[in-house]
């Protein structure tokens, strides 16, 4: 497993309550997905895996509600919080998202968002 970071994405690309950038990883020898978002000027990320089913979040990358407030699942509207993944309506209360060490540093004059899986179960493909 590396320990250097993946840069997902530049900083600009996510906007508090925006679009998720999603890639391709690897859980638990399984094919999935990842997904990092902007929440109150915070970068966070989160395994692609709703705890009640194991369906993917994101409907076409959206994975906040209208209000930007929380994120659902597209499939049987579960909630989660932004911040900590915990999920607050819905078939999956008292679990949560599973979720990724990320961070933003300048990257070559520019600022990046960095997913660091290190002793994660997820791995970038």
């Amino acid at each position: 497993m590396s320990t250097e970071p993946h840069i997902i994405c530049h900083s600009t690309d996510l906007v508090d309550g925006g679009l998720a950038q999603k890639v391709d990883a690897v859980h638990s020898g399984k094919r999935t997905n990842a997904f990092f978002i902007r929440y109150q000027g915070r970068v966070y990320g989160y395994v692609n895996s709703c705890p009640h089913m194991g369906a993917e979040l994101d409907w076409e990358s959206s994975v906040f509600t209208r209000a930007g407030d929380l994120l659902m699942c597209a499939r049987h509207g579960a909630t989660f919080l932004p911040d900590t993944g915990e999920c607050t309506g819905g078939p999956c209360r008292s679990s949560r998202l599973t979720s990724l060490a990320v961070s933003e540093e300048e990257r070559n004059g520019e600022s990046v968002v960095l997913w660091w899986p290190q002793g994660q179960p997820l791995n970038r493909v």
